[in-house]
C-alpha cells in the first residue's frame, strides 16, 4: 500500500512538471506571437509591420552635401513608425534620357522613381515599367495622402483607366522663367528687360564685357530646348506635345485653349513661321559666340553655372529659382527675374501629375514602401525634413518664416530648399521662406493671375496602336530638331526640311490619326 501510494505520487508530480513545461511553452509561444506583430501608428491597424524592409528609391539631380546625414534622421523615424529603411539614389540630369528607362529594364531592386507626365510616366507605364495601383491601396497604406489628394489627381493618373502614379496633393503654381543679372544689366546702361524675346542686347553686352562669363552657359538636358522654346512661348498658344514624350517629343502638338480635337503638325502653317523665327534667332545667338560650344557634353545646368558666375542667363522656374535667388543675394548681385508666359498671357497650371512618385513593376515591397511614401509626403515632420534638412543645422524658424541659421548662408547651406528632388511632397504645409523679397512675392502673385486650366490636363495618349511610331519620332526629334533648338544648323530653312522629311518617314501622320481619333473620344466624353 505505502508502495503503491509513492507510485502515485510520483506519478502526479511528473504529470504535474511535464503540465507546468506545457503551460509555460504555451504562453512563450503565445507571447512571442502576440509580440511578433507590430503596427504602425496612423495605419490601418490590420497592417502588420514587424518584418523589417529595406526600400529603394530614385530621385533626380544630385544629392545636397548634407544628404547622407538627412537619410539618416529619415531612416531613424522611419525605423520607428513602420519598421522600415531607405536607399534613395540619384539619376543626374545629363544622364536622365538614357539613364531612367534603363534602370527600369534592368530588373534593378528598385521600389520606388520618381515619374510626372514630362518625366516618363507615360511612356514607361505603357510598356508595364509601373506597377498598377488601386483606390484601396491608396486609401490603406496611404491614408494621409488620400485625405490630401483631391479625385482629378488620380484622374489625371491614370493610363488606359488604371492608376501608375502617385500625384502631388500640391501641384506647383509656378511658370517658366528666365533669370538675368541685374546688377550687369544696370552696369551696362541697358532698360529692363520685360521680354526673354529682347533680351539679345543683353547677351552682346555680356560677351562684349565679361570675358570670364557665357551669356548662355547651357547643358544638354534641361537648358538643351528652353533657349528655343522659351521664344517661341512668347508668339504662340501654349504648345503641349500630343503624346508628353519627355525626350525630343514627336512634332505633334495640342494647345492650352483646344475645347475640340485639334492637333498641329510642327510643319502647319499655324505654328511653323514662329518655330522657324525663334530658331533663327536662336541661330545668331550661337553664331555670335552668345551660347557655350559644348552644350551637347554640358552637364552642368544653367541655374548651377548663374551661382558660379559662370552665366550671366539660367531657365529655369519660379520655384527652382529660390536658391540661385538666395545665393546672389549673398554675393551681393542683383537678380532680375523674366516669366514666361504665352501670346494671351498665360500658361497652363501644373497638372497634379507633374511632379510625383510611381513604383516599379517589379517591387517586392510595395505595401511598405506606399507606407513610407505616405509619411514623407503628408506627415510634416518628415516633409520638412527631407524639403528642408535638418532643422538648426539648414534651417530654422524665425519670425514665422523659414529662416537660414546663423552663421548659414545659402552659398554655404548643405541641404538647398528644394534641391534635394523631393517635389512631390505636399509644399502646402511649408511656411513661406525668409528670402522672398517684394519683388519675387509680386512674382508669385502675377503667376498665379496667368495660370488656366487646360481642358486636356487629364488627356493621356494611349500609345499601344503606335507605340513604334512615337519611339521612332523621338529618335527623329533629338537627332534632327534638337540641333535646332540649339543654333547648331547651318540653314534653319533646309533643316526643318529635312526634319519635315524624316518625321513623316517614322510615322507621323499615323500618330496624328491616332491622336485625333482619341482626343475626339475624350472630348466626347468629357462633355457628357
Amino acid at each position: 500500500m505505502k508502495k503503491n501510494f509513492r507510485l502515485l505520487a510520483l506519478i502526479l508530480t511528473v504529470c504535474f512538471v511535464f503540465s507546468t513545461i506545457l503551460f509555460s511553452m504555451f504562453v512563450v509561444g503565445f507571447g512571442a506571437q502576440t509580440k511578433a506583430k507590430r503596427t504602425a501608428p496612423g495605419f490601418d491597424p490590420s497592417i502588420d509591420v514587424s518584418k523589417p524592409v529595406k526600400i529603394v528609391g530614385y530621385l533626380l539631380g544630385d544629392a545636397p552635401a548634407e544628404f547622407p546625414n538627412v537619410m539618416k534622421e529619415l531612416n531613424k523615424k522611419l525605423q520607428k513608425d513602420i519598421n522600415a529603411t531607405m536607399e534613395i539614389n540619384y539619376i543626374g540630369w545629363g544622364d536622365l534620357n538614357y539613364k531612367y528607362p534603363l534602370i527600369l529594364a534592368s530588373g534593378e531592386n528598385v521600389d520606388w522613381m520618381y515619374a510626372a507626365n514630362w518625366c516618363f510616366y507615360f511612356q514607361e507605364a505603357a510598356k508595364g515599367g509601373f506597377k498598377e495601383l488601386t483606390m484601396d491601396m491608396i486609401k490603406k497604406y496611404m491614408p494621409r495622402h488620400y485625405k490630401a489628394t483631391p479625385s482629378v489627381a488620380w484622374q489625371e493618373a491614370k493610363v488606359k483607366g488604371k492608376i501608375y502614379m502617385i500625384p502631388t496633393a500640391t501641384p506647383d503654381r509656378k511658370a517658366d522663367v528666365v533669370i538675368i543679372r541685374g546688377d550687369l544689366r544696370e552696369k551696362y546702361k541697358l532698360p529692363p528687360i520685360k521680354k526673354y524675346n529682347d533680351i539679345e542686347p543683353f547677351l552682346a553686352a555680356i560677351k562684349k564685357n565679361e570675358k570670364s562669363m557665357m551669356p548662355m552657359n547651357l547643358d544638354n538636358q534641361y537648358d538643351l530646348n528652353s533657349v528655343m522654346w522659351r521664344l517661341l512661348v512668347e508668339k504662340t498658344d501654349y504648345l503641349e506635345d500630343v503624346a508628353r514624350v519627355s525626350t525630343g517629343g514627336t512634332g505633334l502638338f495640342t494647345t492650352i485653349y483646344d475645347t475640340k480635337p485639334k492637333v498641329y503638325y510642327i510643319m502647319d502653317k499655324e505654328i511653323l513661321p514662329a518655330f522657324k523665327d525663334a530658331a533663327k534667332k536662336v541661330k545668331s545667338w550661337y553664331d555670335k559666340g552668345y551660347i557655350n560650344r559644348n552644350a551637347y557634353a554640358n552637364k552642368v545646368r544653367s541655374k548651377d553655372a548663374f551661382d558660379q558666375g559662370k552665366s550671366a542667363v539660367a531657365f529655369g522656374n519660379s520655384q527652382d529659382i529660390q536658391s540661385n535667388l538666395a545665393n546672389a543675394k549673398t554675393k551681393g548681385w542683383k537678380v532680375e527675374i523674366i516669366p514666361i508666359f504665352d501670346k494671351r498671357g498665360h500658361r497652363p497650371a501644373d497638372p497634379y501629375i507633374n511632379n510625383g512618385v510611381a513604383l516599379v513593376a517589379k517591387t517586392k515591397n510595395a505595401e511598405r514602401t506606399l507606407m513610407a511614401l505616405d509619411l514623407i509626403m503628408e506627415e510634416k515632420s518628415y516633409n520638412y525634413l527631407v524639403y528642408f534638412g535638418i532643422q538648426g543645422k539648414n534651417y530654422i524658424i524665425k519670425n514665422n518664416k523659414i529662416d537660414l541659421p546663423k552663421g548659414v548662408t545659402a552659398d554655404n547651406n548643405t541641404y538647398p530648399p528644394d534641391a534635394a528632388g523631393f517635389w512631390f511632397t505636399n509644399k502646402d504645409q511649408f511656411l513661406p521662406l525668409a528670402s522672398w523679397d517684394d519683388n519675387y512675392i509680386a512674382l508669385r502673385n502675377t503667376i498665379k493671375k496667368a495660370l488656366v486650366s487646360s481642358p486636356l490636363s487629364s488627356f493621356s495618349l494611349d500609345q499601344t496602336k503606335v507605340k513604334t511610331e512615337i519611339a521612332n519620332l523621338n529618335s527623329v526629334m533629338t537627332q534632327y530638331y534638337n540641333p535646332i533648338c540649339l543654333g547648331m544648323v547651318k540653314n534653319v530653312d533646309e533643316a526643318f526640311a529635312t526634319l519635315d522629311k524624316k518625321l513623316k518617314a517614322a510615322g507621323v501622320e499615323k500618330v496624328k490619326a491616332e491622336a485625333l481619333r482619341q482626343l475626339e473620344q475624350y472630348f466626347r466624353e468629357r462633355n457628357q
